[in-house]
């Protein structure tokens, strides 16, 4: 957990999803059913050492490991947390004092502390009793998870036991020590343990479930359950209509995985990052592992829509079956993930192939980041989870000035730290070979126009009829910013530029010469905003401290690339 997200859950206070404990004499009686109602609602992060008000009142240093000890084990103990869900239990620092917190996810089970089944409303815990409410949780809980699906006509033996082998082998090199390599751990035992074979408690149905079909099946019991399922991978980049070269994969999970890395980052250079212990890794490596954990492990498998991976010249684009909780791209910084098949993640844990519910996005972020040189993936919640991840930048640099031009800003209103962001500013790596800049003004103009017409109320006016020829007979920047911008496409195009750096809403009508604040900031600030191409720099809007900055999306969209 970083710091910023602490002070965001301690801002926010107790609800839903946050809970927090004084535990100043040990292990409170009530974590369990904080633990048991989240495990069944929602989800959510507990935090140890905070009290009700959210102030950090920290935990006392002489007994944190005990503390953290004796709630490992609890939650491995049947008798406390049933079934048992392991946790971790993790330090952080607030200033001076340290706190402990637990995330918990959402689980696929019904979960009950000391036999009595929690739910969560609001900011509390409460037992349930009624029977329609737990055959309703239980109803929610078939309903999310599609992966509990229980086939009782497949057995064991329908499955591929070499996969077995193969788990224990990848397990032997991470935990010596795992249960699953002790001599005569059955493979029944191991679906268990993974709840690949379930018991439905509401109907009294038992056997294996969807999950253990996908991740032990054998290709032909893959394809009698789910005849649609495929994971489709392109190369397109001298055959944009077809493709160069394809991966198409129809089989289990861990070998789809293994083949589905191997294939994608064979496909880029290697690029080399030392971790803060010095360790040297493969940022394919890295941002692959997760690309691919992630269409596995989040993917809706009840859906008839293939997962679909486009490598193209300068990006990797996924496209993934999806269960949506709203429509639109990620904040990275505000998001909180929701496991859409929290045992087949669990399992891909075990196996070092997944970390932390949340992580996999997050650390594509920052490796692809690190990889590029500063550009960043983009990521869209809808019904089709796509991401978009550049691996080769072409900076805007020297046509920096092509910008300046079409806004008609000067150099006074667009200061120093400005234009070097703007500079900085990845370009679509299609136009790294146009050199006229009347060219480059028409293709860009067309892109902004283009993609404003997806995004609602955006607007982006142009004069769509004018030709390089006709352009080129037109004199100053002045005059051929007039004839290719209307007025309203101008001021959008200055806002953006203009929130390179944070910048005031007086900043912005100063500069742009509006006299009401209220009308610029619903013809320009609100469709930007609501467009998520720029966004507020604090969390309470009308904080007087407030700016406005560019997001990820908004400089996408200034250099003419897809999102």
């Amino acid at each position: 957990m970083e710091q910023a997200e602490l002070n965001r859950i301690l801002q926010k206070g107790e609800g839903l999803r946050i809970e927090f404990k004084e535990a100043q004499n040990g292990v409170p009686d009530s974590l369990y059913d904080t633990v048991s109602s989240f495990l069944n609602r929602e989800g959510g992060v507990i935090l140890l050492g905070v009290n009700d008000d959210g102030k950090v009142v920290g935990l006392n240093g002489q007994n944190l490991m005990q503390l953290k000890h004796n709630m490992v084990t609890a939650l491995n103990n049947p008798d406390v947390i049933n079934p048992p869900f392991p946790l971790a239990v993790n330090e952080i620092k607030h200033e001076n004092e340290t706190i402990l917190y637990i995330r918990v996810p959402v689980s696929s089970f019904i979960h009950r502390h000391a036999n009595l089944i929690y739910d969560r409303e609001n900011d509390s815990d409460f037992r349930i009793t009624d029977e329609a409410r737990i055959a309703e949780m239980y109803a929610r809980k078939r309903n999310v998870f599609s992966e509990n699906q229980i086939f009782p006509n497949l057995r064991i033996e329908d499955l591929d036991a070499s996969l077995f082998e193969k788990v224990k082998s990848r397990i032997s090199l991470v935990n010596t020590n795992h249960p699953w390599l002790t001599t005569g751990y059955s493979n029944e035992r191991i679906l268990r343990d993974a709840r690949f074979l379930r018991r439905d408690f509401a109907t009294g149905e038992e056997g294996l479930t969807l999950a253990a079909a996908l991740v032990f099946g054998t290709d032909e019991v893959i394809g009698n359950i789910l005849p649609a399922y495929r994971i489709d991978i392109l190369v397109r980049r001298e055959n944009n209509d077809r493709w160069d070269d394809r991966l198409l994969l129809k089989t289990n999970l861990i070998d789809s995985y293994l083949q589905a890395l191997e294939f994608i980052k064979k496909k880029w250079p290697e690029k080399f990052w030392q971790d803060s212990n010095g360790n040297r890794k493969d940022l394919r490596e890295l941002i692959f592992r997760e690309l691919v954990a992630n269409i596995i492990i989040h993917r809706e498998y009840n859906s008839a829509k293939s997962t679909e991976v486009i490598i193209y010249v300068d990006h990797v684009e996924a496209t993934n079956p999806n269960r949506a909780r709203f429509s639109g791209p990620l904040d990275l910084e505000t998001f909180e993930a929701d496991p859409k098949n929290p045992n087949i993640r669990a399992f891909f844990n075990i196996l070092t192939w997944a970390d932390e519910i949340g992580s996999g996005v997050r650390n594509m972020n920052k490796f692809v980041a690190t990889y590029t040189g500063g550009a960043h993936p983009v990521f869209t919640e809808g019904e089709s989870f796509k991401s978009i991840l550049p691996m080769i930048t072409f900076n805007v640099g020297s046509k920096s000035v092509l910008y300046v031009n079409l806004t008609q800003l000067t150099e006074e209103q667009l200061d120093v730290e400005k234009i070097k962001s703007l500079e900085k500013l990845p370009l679509d790596l299609s136009l790294k070979d146009v050199n006229d800049i009347d060219e480059l003004a028409l293709i860009l103009v067309g892109s902004w126009a283009k993609k404003s017409g997806e995004l609602p109320n955006l607007r982006f006016l142009i004069d769509s009829d004018l030709s390089l020829e006709e352009l080129k007979k037109v004199g100053s920047w002045e005059e051929k910013s007039g004839k290719l911008l209307k007025k309203r496409a101008r001021v959008l195009l200055s806002t953006l530029l203009l929130t390179l750096t944070p910048v005031s809403i007086d900043d912005l009508t100063n500069i742009l010469g509006y006299r009401s604040k209220e009308r610029f900031r619903d013809d320009y600030i609100k469709p930007l905003k609501d467009n998520k191409l720029i966004e507020y720099t604090l969390e309470k809007a009308n904080d007087p401290n407030q700016q406005y900055i560019i997001t990820q999306k908004g400089k996408l969209f200034l250099g003419g690339s897809s999102f």
